[in-house]
């Protein structure tokens, strides 16, 4: 699903050094890392943001370098979850969580809401759908990211330390919503530097240190 070959990249001096991933289909992958400049930057050539000096990235035997980074098939089989939400602030809570949809799917409107609705009911937002953003705490803005980033049912899922901002309570529940998710097929990759977490779910674990990746 999911492959890093030989990647390398620069920032004055190496940063990922010949780094090597193979997340086949199906699989719960969890990446603690040393360095935030290696995560960030493994989640901006996932995301186009980026490039390699050298190597290539696949998603599902697909070279992600043949595609634009607005490519409707890559945002519809990839769901992220960032680390600093990328929420749109202008937009309510039920817009941001209807937009992909609005833009990657032919939904009528009607189809639209119900589907924003009920995602926002699974992650305990639904009775704060017309608020503004600034009305929510972190806590429920990372709920919001977390179900934005699972709208479009993705193939791969890809959450950028997804326990940040809640309690030990809701880690749980998410943990176990994201291993249902497994169960049914879907490929997830968990980037943390939280070791708690990683006795809370069925997993591959690594460790991303000095550029490269091992097994733990």
């Amino acid at each position: 699903m999911l492959k890093f070959k030989n990647i390398t990249t620069y920032e004055k001096k190496p940063c990922l050094n010949n780094l090597n991933l193979n997340v086949s289909n199906g699989r719960f992958v969890l990446l603690n890392y040393r360095s935030k400049l290696e995560k960030n930057k493994m989640i901006d050539l996932i995301c186009q943001l980026d490039t390699p000096k050298s190597g290539k990235i696949t998603i599902g035997g697909k070279n992600l370098a043949k595609f634009n980074c607005r490519s409707k098939i890559i945002h519809k089989r990839i769901g992220i979850c960032f680390e600093d939400f990328k929420l749109i602030q202008t937009k309510d809570v039920l817009a941001n969580i209807t937009l992909p949809l609005e833009i990657h799917t032919k939904l009528s409107p009607e189809k639209l809401i119900a589907a924003g609705e009920e995602h926002l009911k699974n992650f305990g937002l639904l009775e704060k759908k017309n608020n503004s953003l600034t009305t929510l705490n972190l806590e429920e803005k990372q709920r919001l990211n977390i179900a934005r980033s699972v709208v479009l049912d993705p193939e791969l899922i890809i959450l950028d330390n997804p326990q940040m901002h809640l309690k030990t309570e809701k880690i749980e529940s998410l943990m176990k919503y994201l291993q249902d998710l497994n169960n049914k097929g879907k490929t997830i990759v968990i980037f943390t530097n939280n070791k708690k977490i990683e006795n809370m779910i069925n997993c591959d674990k690594y460790i991303l240190e000095k550029g490269a990746i091992s097994n733990v």
